[in-house]
């Protein structure tokens, strides 16, 4: 049976929160530059550079695979 990978990874979860941290102190000036918060941070700076430039991340969009959102899905369910 194939993994279910609709549930975010732990590892994916962790990178997740290591941006949200790297984003808040980037929008409190805690850090000179995105390079330097990403260094901090154990994290991509061109993934810290998009998201400051509020490019969604892949775990929050649809494939196009999905025809229904999850609450007409759940709807449909009941």
């Amino acid at each position: 049976m194939p993994p279910n990978r609709s549930q975010p990874s732990q590892d994916s979860m962790h990178q997740e929160g290591k941006i949200l941290l790297a984003l808040h102190n980037i929008k409190n000036d805690r850090f000179k530059s995105i390079r330097a918060t990403a260094t901090v941070y154990d994290i991509s700076p061109s993934t810290l550079r998009d998201r400051t430039n509020r490019v969604i991340s892949r775990v929050g969009i649809l494939t196009n695979s999905h025809k229904l959102t999850q609450l007409e899905e759940d709807s449909l369910v009941e």
